[in-house]
């Protein structure tokens, strides 16, 4: 994702739209389908500029129950702080006691593959259900419950809980 707007940005207004529509950059650990949609705005801003924007993406997850993989679309608001710094210069990343902004300078263009790669998998829910109503599986057998019941006997209760089942 990289855009030939320097001039937009060191200019008198400094700033610069940068519209996204490509595949997922690589190094997300996840499983992707089709592109990451969206549009960026560059701003000035003091010495940093402001990257806001929006991201739409669909990322394939296992369900939380049954470990079934389906899509989760994600449509993300995004408002971060960047540099116009060279990517690979080690100074680019001094820690500091506050959050260095994002450098974004590959030569003479403007990368945004790192920022948009960092937006997605930040915003990836931790947990996903396939659907409201998910059975999940059986513990015993591994019987998707959506697809029908098992024919596992029911489990011995927890000794410990054995009391309440005499309540019932």
């Amino acid at each position: 994702m990289k855009y030939r707007i320097l001039g937009q940005l060191t200019g008198p207004q400094g700033r610069a739209e940068c519209p996204v529509e490509a595949p997922v950059p690589p190094g997300t650990g996840l499983e992707w389908s089709g592109l990451v949609r969206g549009e960026i705005r560059l701003e000035k801003a003091g010495e940093e500029y402001l990257a806001r924007g929006y991201l739409q993406a669909t990322v394939l997850l296992p369900c939380s129950r049954c470990t079934v993989t389906h899509p989760v679309p994600l449509r993300l608001e995004l408002e971060e702080s960047v540099a116009l710094r060279q990517i690979d210069e080690p100074q680019a990343y001094e820690e500091t006691d506050e959050a260095a902004p994002l450098p974004i300078l590959v030569g003479e263009a403007v990368d945004l593959s790192e920022l948009v790669r960092q937006i997605l998998v930040l915003n990836v829910p931790a947990r996903s259900l396939c659907r409201p109503d998910c059975h999940g599986i059986c513990p015993q057998c591994g019987q998707d419950l959506n697809q029908g019941q098992c024919d596992c006997a029911i489990k011995e209760v927890d000794p410990r809980l054995a009391a309440l089942r005499e309540l019932l």
